[in-house]
């Protein structure tokens, strides 16, 4: 049943064996999970339907580094079903990024791959993203091995891809059945304003919530699940300081520190001379009708042997807001992202966001009246397999006659104590203390980036399959001037076996807390590469069993 929490009675007490605050993808995977269970649960969603100015200004916060990191209110959603509207890609971490490296300062999980691999294959019924499988020759039987025909390395692999949802919107693939679960209500416009614990502190008695500023509520509950994302999770704890004065689960000084993103960009032009076949650039699909695409990346082994972070790269257009491409197709898609630019995360590309001045628009519209034909064949594939299409092509992609490729490249961010999240001296609409973000990369984390292009280089001339465009010397300061986030949010609740290390432990129980839980990628204790929302959602779903028990 979904309820708007306007029309409740003022002073209302909502009583339930589990409450969840927030409806994204953990908060709606775990609501739906439990629906049919024994215990009643209640979800408690900031927003509406679909989103309102008054409430997204909630979000609303302080960044230290305008110039790299974005606004916080604009790349998350307070609504039904949160910032579930996603491009869609998807891949688990690696057994590497779960492991303690002795060069990876604070890194390691209290939980392995394998652990997580049960949930994975739920978590991809969750996000349509067919078989478990991210490895060529499982997931596409019936195509070429080789990405790069020719390419042999010891150290970079070519086979790993990237999986994509059609992308599901969680709100609608699962909002009927939380609608019609018996044992389940989600309430609308309730903005969980408090924790408020016990006075001995060690569990939570209720939460103080409102629908408006003169209307408000207490939810009690046997169990308490923050599903809020990776910044209001660290805020709600923040700003519950009733009991626990620093806030809940900050004993030890670590809550909203270790704030993570990762670092992405295009590292350059590669020509490519494959041999004996032709170099696979595009998108493709599985057996089961998924869009996938290649990935190269640095093997585990030479990793952990050069002291490297993780690290994948595709094949990609050139960078669309430079006009010297001379494409009308790569024009059209700078124009109309950038005059959609509040829409666009940084980490996707920083020209695009609004980060970097609009410019050189009459070049941009000379390539469109030249090259207008190409445009309308794009068009006409474009509407036919992502506007009409219910699993969407994910992006635009170009061949290149002349095999000449940019690799974009995505990259790991290691944890940092001093990359973090505390609360604003300015206050919301709520009188609620806002967020302040200081997001900070370290130069280790541009050097992995270098030295893994650097053996990429080295194997595709040794191999003979083709040659870099541009000095890899030259890669850090590129890189730098290029490391903006805003979109992925992890690390500022971080699972660690002991309060010493974390803020909540392997079941995602807040250290010290005997009824709190956090749903989010604010537990992550390492960044990965991969996008965050496919192992969000499987921590879901284990939660989900975990309560079950409790």
């Amino acid at each position: 049943m979904i309820n708007d929490a306007r029309q409740l009675p003022p002073n209302f007490t909502i009583r339930c064996d589990i409450c969840i605050v927030g409806s994204g993808f953990a908060g709606i995977a775990l609501a739906h999970e439990l629906r049919d269970s024994a215990k009643d649960v209640v979800v408690l969603e900031s927003g509406g339907n679909r989103v309102e100015s008054r409430i997204q200004d909630l979000y609303k916060g302080e960044v230290v580094n305008p110039s790299t990191h974005g606004p916080l209110h604009l790349y998350r959603k307070r609504r039904f079903g949160g910032t579930t509207t996603w491009g869609g890609r998807c891949a688990p971490f690696e057994d590497i990024d779960f492991e303690a490296r002795p060069y990876v300062p604070y890194s390691g999980w209290p939980i392995c791959k394998s652990d997580l691999d049960p949930y994975y294959v739920r978590a991809h019924e969750y996000c349509d993203l067919g078989a478990y499988s991210y490895e060529v020759r499982t997931s596409l039987p019936n195509q070429p091995v080789a990405m790069i025909p020719g390419f042999e390395s010891e150290d970079v692999c070519t086979d790993r891809l990237w999986r994509f949802s059609l992308p599901t919107v969680f709100s609608k693939a699962f909002g009927s059945a939380l609608r019609q679960a018996r044992s389940l209500k989600v309430y609308l416009h309730a903005n969980c304003l408090r924790i408020v614990p016990q006075t001995n502190g060690r569990s939570v008695d209720h939460l103080e919530v409102a629908s408006s500023k003169n209307k408000r509520f207490t939810v009690i509950a046997k169990q308490f699940v923050l599903a809020t994302g990776g910044l209001e999770a660290a805020r709600l704890l923040l700003v519950s300081d009733s009991v626990h004065p620093e806030g809940i689960g900050n004993e030890r000084g670590l809550l909203g520190r270790f704030y993570m993103s990762h670092i992405t960009g295009d590292l350059g032009e590669v020509l490519f001379t494959p041999k004996g076949a032709g170099l696979v650039w595009n998108y493709e699909r599985t057996p089961d009708n998924v869009y996938c695409r290649r990935a190269i990346a640095i093997k585990e082994e030479r990793q952990r042997q050069d002291q490297l972070l993780n690290f994948r790269a595709i094949l990609d257009h050139p960078p669309a807001a430079d006009p010297r491409h001379g494409s009308s197709i790569l024009s059209s898609l700078y124009l109309s992202k950038r005059y959609l630019a509040h829409r666009i995360p940084p980490e996707y590309s920083r020209a695009l966001s609004g980060m970097a001045p609009l410019q050189q628009v009459s070049a941009h519209c000379t390539n469109i009246v030249k090259d207008f034909g190409n445009l309308t064949k794009f068009l006409n594939i474009w509407v036919r397999k992502r506007i009409f299409s219910k699993r969407k092509l994910p992006s635009v992609t170009l061949e290149n006659k002349s095999n000449i490729y940019t690799l974009h490249f995505d990259g790991e961010q290691s944890p940092n104590p001093e990359s973090r999240v505390t609360l604003s001296d300015k206050r919301d609409a709520f009188g609620i203390r806002r967020l302040k973000v200081d997001w900070r990369c370290n130069d280790t984390d541009v050097q992995s980036v270098v030295r893994s292009c650097r053996l990429i280089s080295s194997g595709l001339e040794q191999s003979g399959t083709g040659k870099m465009l541009f000095e890899p010397e030259l890669l850090a300061d590129r890189i730098r001037s290029m490391c903006t986030v805003g979109s992925h949010q992890n690390g500022t609740t971080r699972m660690a076996s002991t309060p010493s290390q974390g803020v909540v432990d392997e079941n995602c129980r807040v250290h010290g807390i005997e009824n709190l839980y956090v749903a989010s990628s604010s537990v992550f204790a390492t960044s990965g590469v991969a996008n965050p929302t496919l192992t969000i959602v499987a921590l879901a779903i284990r939660l989900a069993d975990y309560l079950r028990t409790v």
